[in-house]
């Protein structure tokens, strides 16, 4: 029994985190993606940039699945999804609030952890596809992997730089 608790300490050390960790990693990954030139295969003499890539983008998939288990483990997984649950009351008072000029606020099951959990979704999808893409290398999906977890990227950078966005209101909860 120790042994386990010891291990649910030593996770919740880390998971706490995970969020910037895997967000920061997220940004790296994606600020250097322009310099990525991969097609059905890595080949053995690609660049650093591209190995770098590669290597890092599969660490981050490990990231994103370990906050994804941390979100569902807390019982998070209602306030980020309160869709599936059909919970959509806050989120529409925030919707209708920002018609009327009022900013969202952080926290509950409302747009900003709606917001939140799409951009958990989208880097999940961004990791599937990458991962499916290197262990199918050279094969015949390969290079419809590698579509869709470009497209995805393009989805998830777009949601995280909204994301980091609406985070920054959440500094104004302080001031409030």
């Amino acid at each position: 029994m120790k042994r386990a608790t010891r291990l649910s300490q030593l996770f919740d050390s880390i998971a706490t985190k995970l969020h910037v960790i895997t967000g920061g990693l997220s940004v790296l990954l994606i600020a250097t993606s322009p310099w990525i030139l991969i097609g059905r295969r890595l080949a053995p003499n690609s660049s650093g940039w591209n190995h770098w890539h590669v290597y890092g983008g599969l660490c981050c998939a490990l990231l994103a699945v370990a906050l994804s288990f941390h979100v569902c483990r807390q019982g998070q997984w209602r306030q980020f999804f309160p869709w599936l649950v059909g919970e959509w009351r806050q989120c529409w008072q925030d919707i209708s609030g920002l018609a009327q000029g009022q900013l969202p606020h952080s926290g509950g099951k409302g747009l900003l952890s709606v917001i939140a959990g799409i951009g958990l979704l989208l880097l999940l999808l961004v990791s599937v596809t990458g991962v499916g893409w290197w262990l199918t290398q050279g094969g015949e999906y390969a290079l419809s992997l590698r579509y869709y977890h470009s497209l995805f990227a393009d989805f998830f950078v777009a949601v995280l730089l909204l994301h980091a966005l609406l985070g920054l209101l959440h500094l104004r909860d302080f001031f409030d």
